[in-house]
Order: structure tokens, then C-alpha cells, then sequence
């Protein structure tokens, strides 16, 4: 696999303020979290973690614009998300969701062209020499030019889960907002993608991603936003965040850490009594 084209990308500035969000995006559903505050800048790698059902697409849909606020303020380069335009929003930030339907036959290097160039001009005209040279250089960096002529209907979950990586960083948009972008995916493809987005934000891009699995999460993020699912959140460096002891009462297990060619590994303590917790 070859590297992606050198290319600097332009910060952004994402601020969220007093946020609360209640489940299904309806003033009578149960409160996921209030008064959630914290600002994503350029260069900066934010993980998202809590327990199923805590918020974390919600909160990740809600920062892209698809998902109503209960209140509180989100912003995006000082501006209103309600402020922007569609076109305009889409070239600032890009949202993969958690799930993927693909109700038509494309192939895999189609899809990817469809969010390089949103007008859809391709379909008539082919596409233009630099959108295919960054399509193709994409795809190889996320292990996919093998598939780039297979039907996306046809991929197994963890190739199609790469392809909405790909078509994410298409987009051409300095923020990603990734929910649960290592669904299905192998050891190695999991290793790929933590690299593929330190790339992004290395180069100035910012990434909000929810995630399960703590190792990568802690490989991934500088910071942290725990959403322990009974309303409440907090925010802050992962060091001070990803503790043991805050996260064995959010997961109701009993979880260590150990520290492991100097990074923060996370180990359920099968024997521990639950009740102790």
C-alpha cells in the first residue's frame, strides 16, 4: 500500500457549549447528558466511550447537524451549525454513521467518487484526473484497490466499514466525525485506521470518533469524553479521564489498567465482585 498524497489540511474549530441531548432527539425521551462543554480544534484526536444506549451516536450525529439539540449551543469555525448551508457544512465537517445502507449496485471506486466530488458530474462526464488520482491513492492507503472494481453490496462488514472511512476522508472536510469507525474491523485494519486518522490530524485535521474498544480509544484519542449512560458526562485529557477507577463505575465491571511499552492497557478483572463496584 502507498501513501496518500502530501496535502496540508485546513484547521477547524469546533465548540460545543452546555449540550444536552435527550434519546431519539424528542422533548419526552430520557436525558442522555447535560451541559456537556468542550472545544475540538485542529490537530486534535477526541474519543468518544460509555455504555451502549449512553449517547455516543447521538452526540456524534448531533455535532455533524442530523441530530436535534435539547439545548445548548454547537459551533463550528464560530458559526451556528444552523447557520451553515448544506454544501457549505459539508466541506467543514464529515459524518460516517454507525450503520451503512447501500440500496443500489456500485462499485467500491464509485462510491468513493460520489464524495469526492458531491455534484455528481462524474456520472456524465467521468471523473476529473485529480479526484481519481486522490480516489485511488485513498482507497490503496485503506487496503481497497483490490475491490475498487467489487459491488459495495457485496463487501463483508469490515471492507464496507473501510469504504466509509474512504469516503469520509474524501470529503475533503478538515473535521471527522466517526461513529464506531472500527466496527468489524481485524487487528491489522484497526492498526491502518489509527493511522490514517493520526495522519489527518497531523496534517490539521480534527477527529471526533466513539469507539469500544479502550486500547484503541486510548491509542487514538489526547482526549476524552465519557458518557457513563445515567445522564451525566465529562471531558478532559485521556490520561486524566481513562482511569480505572472512573471507568470500572461507568462499565459496572471491574477494570484495570497496566501500563505497556508506555501505553494504558485495559483488562477486566473477571473474579472481582460485581457489587463492589
Amino acid at each position: 500500500m502507498s501513501a496518500a498524497p502530501e496535502r496540508v489540511t485546513i484547521g477547524v474549530d469546533l465548540l460545543v457549549s452546555d449540550l444536552h441531548l435527550q434519546a431519539g432527539g424528542v422533548t419526552r425521551g430520557r436525558d442522555l447528558f447535560g451541559a456537556l462543554d468542550f472545544r475540538v480544534g485542529g490537530g486534535e484526536r477526541w474519543v468518544v466511550i460509555g455504555p451502549n444506549g449512553a449517547g455516543k451516536s447521538s452526540l456524534l450525529a448531533a455535532l455533524a447537524g442530523v441530530f436535534p439539540s435539547a439545548s445548548g449551543e454547537i459551533r463550528i469555525d464560530g458559526r451556528e451549525l444552523a447557520a451553515w448551508q448544506a454544501a457549505e457544512l459539508a466541506d467543514r465537517r464529515a459524518w460516517s454513521p454507525q450503520f451503512w445502507s447501500d440500496p443500489f449496485p456500485a462499485t467500491v471506486r464509485e462510491t468513493a467518487l460520489l464524495a469526492r466530488d458531491r455534484s455528481f458530474g462524474w456520472c456524465a462526464n467521468g471523473p476529473a484526473d485529480g479526484d481519481a488520482a486522490e480516489a485511488n491513492a485513498v482507497l490503496d492507503r485503506l487496503d481497497l484497490s483490490r475491490l475498487a472494481g467489487v459491488d459495495v453490496q457485496s463487501l463483508s462488514g469490515g471492507e464496507r466499514q473501510r469504504v466509509a472511512i474512504a469516503t469520509a476522508l474524501l470529503q475533503g472536510a478538515p473535521l471527522l466525525l466517526l461513529d464506531e469507525p472500527a466496527s468489524h474491523l481485524d487487528p491489522a485494519h484497526q492498526r491502518l485506521l489509527l493511522d490514517v486518522l493520526v495522519d489527518h490530524a497531523r496534517r490539521g485535521g480534527a477527529v471526533v470518533a466513539s469507539l469500544h474498544d479502550l486500547d484503541l480509544a486510548w491509542d487514538l484519542g489526547q482526549h476524552c469524553i465519557l458518557l457513563d449512560g445515567r445522564g451525566s458526562a465529562v471531558c478532559g485529557p485521556c490520561a486524566s479521564v481513562m482511569t480505572a477507577e472512573r471507568l470500572s463505575a461507568v462499565f459496572g465491571v471491574a477494570i484495570e489498567t497496566i501500563e505497556l511499552h508506555g501505553a494504558r492497557r485495559f483488562m477486566i478483572d473477571a473474579g472481582a465482585d460485581r457489587d463492589a463496584i
